[in-house]
């Protein structure tokens, strides 16, 4: 009899084998349109920079001017909770931008420089664009932006959660839990029907040594 080499001698079975496949087959049928999307934005993901890869500058598509009452908005983190709450945005808003000069922006007007009041920014992204508010304190109005991004950008994103529900989040964990549970039958399956141990180590060992190889020196 044929014992696995990487299992119990128990377990060694055609009654294993044959489970081993319908995990690895069923794993694989409930992930197969999500490891298109993973892959396809992993890759975007992964050369980016090398392949210079441009997901596109963000598009205003939106604008407006929302009445508040003077003093709803007392500081920046009532600012960002005011438009969380009012427009039922996902997460929380992006850290403030440091401005230059203090946070005091100049402007130039008839050959003198003028400086600016002081306005509060914050920044939601979204999965497919970003939303931005702007408020001066004291002012009856907050400044809205609504900018939308393509569809690599989309994919990027999507990938990430950026914007998406703690329900979508959960379902990519599945996906995650589907690749680790495929790799872990196809590796026994692959050990099971094909070769020697030495020769399955060799090859888990080498795409090891190759990913700690291309990996350490951009960490050090």
């Amino acid at each position: 009899m044929y014992y696995h080499p990487f299992v119990p001698r128990r377990w060694s079975g055609a009654l294993f084998l044959k489970w081993l496949k319908r995990v690895h087959a069923w794993t694989g049928f409930w992930g197969a349109a999500f490891f298109l999307l993973l892959g396809v934005s992993g890759v975007l993901l992964n050369h980016r920079q090398v392949l210079k890869i441009e997901t596109g500058e963000p598009v205003e598509v939106s604008s407006a001017r929302i009445a508040v009452a003077p003093g709803t908005i007392p500081d920046a983190e009532a600012l960002g909770t005011w438009a969380k709450q009012s427009f039922d945005l996902p997460g929380a808003p992006q850290p403030p931008r440091a401005a230059p000069d203090n946070g005091v922006p100049k402007a130039v007007f008839a050959g003198r420089a003028i400086e600016q009041p002081e306005s509060w920014v914050r920044s939601f992204n979204l999965t497919d664009g970003r939303a931005t508010f702007e408020y001066v304190p004291g002012a009856n109005h907050v400044t809205a932006k609504r900018e939308a991004i393509g569809l690599l950008g989309t994919l990027k994103n999507m990938h990430k959660g950026v914007g998406l529900p703690v329900a979508w989040i959960l379902l990519l964990d599945t996906i995650a839990g589907a690749l680790i549970t495929m790799s872990l039958t196809g590796f026994l399956l692959w050990s099971r029907l094909h070769g020697s141990r030495l020769l399955a180590g060799a090859l888990a060992g080498g795409a090891l040594a190759w990913g700690m190889a291309a990996a350490i020196p951009a960490l050090s």
